[in-house]
């Protein structure tokens, strides 16, 4: 294999018969260009987690969150008192999680003072943190290795190539059959991403998760939801992706427009039946029951006119003691799940405060705008395809060198997105993140402004205590990566607002 410029992948259509290379500049740079950005990116981040470890090493608990905290316990201390007096106190409850796996992690005790808690925990938290870090490192490592390594040996147009061997075994053609044949490509790319990617999974759930005390899963049950997973993948994507080519193939000159456009009604679709359909197949849906909690969320949810018609319950312990909390349906059908994790892990009216938050987003249009964005994302990305579809520098740069062969529409957009388009998401999806950090702060001011502040402050608090979060993120890592700002600065926003408002 030739390293000298045009690097060319060692496995072409053509192969030896192929004749000199394309003086043009897009067929000379092409595959250079998507190595050098791809190792960019990764020497990039990798950094970011240098940095990041070096805060893991760190031994001495954070002052700024020690100061916030400490504010948080001395609020809560003086309500405490108060319910001494009116004989309403709750004894303290810290406890023992004992997952399937055997291994034991100290419950957060929901009663007692935060900060020495966080103090406890805090080394926990850091080697957690460590762990993670070390295996991100080698994953990504690992998955660079692979994508340069398949890029320059030409693993796509071969496999394109034994997808066509194995069609033409029941008689499709290129030009006849490309969206068979497509459907078997990506059969065979997702089922060795899949076997790749098995021992990362693997070593993630039953090793790290495990040492640190949330893993519930069984051998059987992880591989059950891999099977159940490759199913749905086979039962939805296969038409999807059948019904896209077809469309891009028919469309003509616009067929951007049409792309777009089923694209936004099967975003739809998709957000219909995941919560309805599809997630009950991995976990149970219970209705909450009967009591003061149910009976305040609907309290809120009729203060705020969120059209709510059905809460429930999920066993979210039944794979990993992780919380969370989320909505879903359209228009005057929404709903509220609550992992049962959560319901352990904080009081009813932190849970109030959370979902005060929650529907802080719905409130201000955040759901909603969100769902523009990446509809405006989508039509944007399809366009920019609609100017490179017909581009055969492109596809001869890597491996697609026979001209007399169509190219598949599969591989143009496989291509597009990870070469041409790669540079503008990366943009994009930076951009995304610090919108999603604004959307939170925002979120939180609102639950600030229902008089939820300290409750959803103590939440938050527990959620991270039990969640083992970073304790002390290193600005730059934190500011590139985290969809939600660290804890302390969700803390001190929210008392820079209880200030304001006193």
């Amino acid at each position: 294999m030739d390293l000298s410029l045009p690097l060319t992948p060692k496995y072409t259509q053509l192969g030896d018969s192929a004749g000199p290379p394309p003086d043009d500049l897009f067929t000379t740079y092409a595959v250079f260009a998507t190595i050098a950005f791809t190792l960019l990116v990764f020497v990039f981040e990798e950094y970011l987690s240098l940095r990041q470890k070096a805060s893991y090493r760190k031994t001495e608990f954070p002052s700024e969150l020690e100061s916030t905290v400490g504010a948080i316990d001395k609020e809560r201390a003086a309500e405490l008192k108060k319910q001494e007096k009116d004989g309403k106190h709750e004894e303290s409850e810290q406890k023992e999680d004992k997952g399937d796996n055997g291994d034991k992690k100290a419950k957060v005790d929901r009663n007692a003072p935060l900060l020495p808690q966080l103090r406890s925990k805090f080394d926990a938290a850091q080697s957690y943190g460590m762990d993670k870090a070390n295996f991100s490192l080698f994953a990504s490592t690992y998955e660079v290795v692979e994508g340069v390594s398949f890029l320059l040996l030409g693993f796509m147009p071969f496999l394109w190539d034994k997808s066509c061997d194995i069609g033409a075994k029941f008689g499709w053609t290129e030009g006849a059959n490309e969206i068979k044949i497509s459907l078997v490509f990506l059969g065979l790319t997702t089922i060795i991403g899949t076997v790749t990617q098995l021992p990362f999974q693997l070593y993630s759930t039953f090793q790290i998760e495990k040492k640190h005390g949330f893993n519930k899963q069984t051998l059987g049950l992880f591989f059950s939801d891999q099977v159940k997973s490759l199913l749905l993948t086979a039962a939805i994507g296969s038409p999807f992706v059948a019904l896209l080519l077809k469309i891009i193939q028919m469309g003509g000159d616009r067929f951007y427009l049409y792309v777009w456009a089923f694209v936004f009604v099967f975003s739809v679709f998709m957000m219909t039946i995941v919560p309805v359909v599809i997630m009950p197949l991995f976990n149970k849906y219970e209705p909450l029951p009967e009591g003061s909690l149910k009976d305040q969320i609907f309290e809120l949810a009729g203060q705020l006119k969120f059209p709510l018609t059905k809460l429930f319950v999920m066993d979210g312990s039944k794979r990993s003691s992780h919380s969370n909390a989320f909505m879903f349906g359209f228009m005057k059908n929404k709903r509220i799940v609550l992992f049962d994790t959560l319901m352990e892990q904080v009081h009813d009216d932190e849970i109030l405060a959370i979902l005060g938050h929650e529907l802080g987003h719905w409130k201000m249009g955040h759901t909603v705008t969100n769902f523009v964005i990446s509809q405006l994302y989508s039509g944007a990305a399809f366009y920019a395809f609609s100017l490179c579809y017909t581009s055969h520098e492109l596809y001869r740069a890597f491996g697609f060198d026979d001209e007399s062969r169509p190219v598949p529409t599969i591989v143009s957009l496989i291509l597009f997105f990870s070469t041409v388009w790669e540079p503008i998401g990366k943009i994009i999806n930076y951009a995304m993140t610090v919108h999603s950090r604004k959307c939170e702060f925002e979120a939180d001011e609102f639950s600030v402004d229902l008089g939820m502040s300290r409750k959803l402050q103590s939440g938050l608090c527990k959620i991270h205590l039990e969640n083992l979060g970073a304790m002390c993120p290193h600005p730059w890592y934190s500011t590139y990566h985290y969809s939600h700002p660290p804890l302390v600065e969700r803390l001190s926003a929210m008392m820079k607002l209880d200030k304001k408002s006193k």
